[in-house]
């Protein structure tokens, strides 16, 4: 009974509502959870920017081999529908630049050891960013000492072909 005579008190009650809701409004979070709710906020923008930031290399990547494999199967067809008996002499050798892409260089091999059967292959490589997408590391079309790193003799890069072309 006493706590109904309180309750109808409206001073009082005044005051319990008003200590009440000053606990609610002035509650708040410290320093120390705004400063660490920051830092996690921090560390997932920068994974989300160092994704975006991959991606887009990724993306250039992407477009210059494409670009770069369309210009050797362009040539692998020129070079198919040239004459057999002319491909060592005009191919074997050949440094080319691909146009859509700057600082490039391909190059073309021609292997005659069976004589009815040339085996082509046409490398290309490429200046990306700080780095040389290949092993022609000068870009330059020829293999220079140290640039052969698995010792095959040619230039291996991202985008090589290679194709038998039989005497006809």
């Amino acid at each position: 009974m006493n706590t109904f005579k309180v309750w109808q008190d409206k001073q009082t009650r005044n005051n319990i509502i008003d200590m009440v809701l000053r606990r609610e409004l002035t509650r708040g979070f410290t320093l120390l959870e705004v400063i660490l709710t920051m830092g996690i906020l921090l560390f997932a923008i920068c994974g989300i920017l160092s994704s975006y930031v991959l991606c887009a290399t990724l993306v250039t990547t992407s477009k210059n081999v494409n670009i770069a494999t369309n210009a050797a199967l362009g040539l692998a067809e020129e070079i198919r529908s040239s004459s057999f008996t002319r491909i060592i002499d005009d191919y074997n050798g050949l440094v080319f630049t691909v146009n859509d892409i700057p600082q490039s260089r391909g190059v073309v091999y021609v292997d005659d050891d069976n004589p009815e059967l040339l085996k082509v292959v046409i490398s290309v490589c490429w200046l990306q960013g700080n780095r040389v997408v290949g092993e022609d590391l000068n870009l330059n079309g020829w293999l220079d000492a140290g640039e052969d790193s698995n010792g095959n003799g040619i230039i291996d890069s991202t985008v090589q072909l290679t194709t038998l072309i039989a005497n006809r």
